[in-house]
């Protein structure tokens, strides 16, 4: 199919649910602390290591507060890996279900910009050059903005090749962007 003839706008009207929220808000944390993460686990492995080592030889140079602070680093670094996703994804689905209140929402996609649309009514427009990446997860497709503004849809949201024309037209838009800078 020529993508020059595809019938515009293509909308993608699907309803996320909790457990899109909980996926998005996975992905986008889990992007971000991967550096900060490993490096609290390499740094409390070796406190671990060290404190063991010199356990073994006898020598007390390692306090119990030591180990408490070093053991309350890590646990932090657990939740905000493992734990803090899903309550954000909580969240984030509450404020969604209190603004959406029976409201048809719906994301429509032009040639070069995309609309999130609340009835027949544009609340915001977003052109395909402001774009800084694409992500694709198991059910999403989730767009960034500059000033960490970002987008979800669902990818079943999209009928036959939609999904495909709206990928390739932004990632072409990403790459125009970049090469004009």
């Amino acid at each position: 199919m020529n993508n020059n003839n595809i019938a515009l706008p293509i909308t993608n009207s699907k309803t996320l649910q909790k457990e899109d929220f909980i996926e998005w808000m996975n992905e986008i944390i889990s992007k971000r602390i991967k550096i900060p993460f490993a490096i609290v686990l390499i740094f409390t492995s070796l406190f671990y290591i060290m404190a063991f080592v010199f356990a073994l030889l006898g020598i007390k140079t390692v306090s119990i507060w030591y180990v408490l602070i070093v053991s309350t680093c890590l646990i932090i670094a657990l939740f905000v890996k493992y734990g803090l996703s899903t309550v954000l994804g909580q969240l984030r689905y509450n404020q969604y279900s209190l603004t959406r209140s029976g409201s048809n929402r719906a994301i429509v996609f032009y040639k070069d910009y995309l609309e999130l649309k609340v009835g027949n009514e544009a609340i915001t427009t977003l052109p395909f050059v402001t774009i800084r990446k694409t992500i694709l997860t198991e059910h999403l497709y989730i767009i960034s903005f500059p000033n960490m503004v970002s987008c979800a849809v669902r990818r079943d949201g999209f009928t036959e090749n939609d999904f495909e024309i709206i990928q390739a037209r932004i990632n072409n838009e990403i790459k125009v962007g970049k090469s004009q800078n």
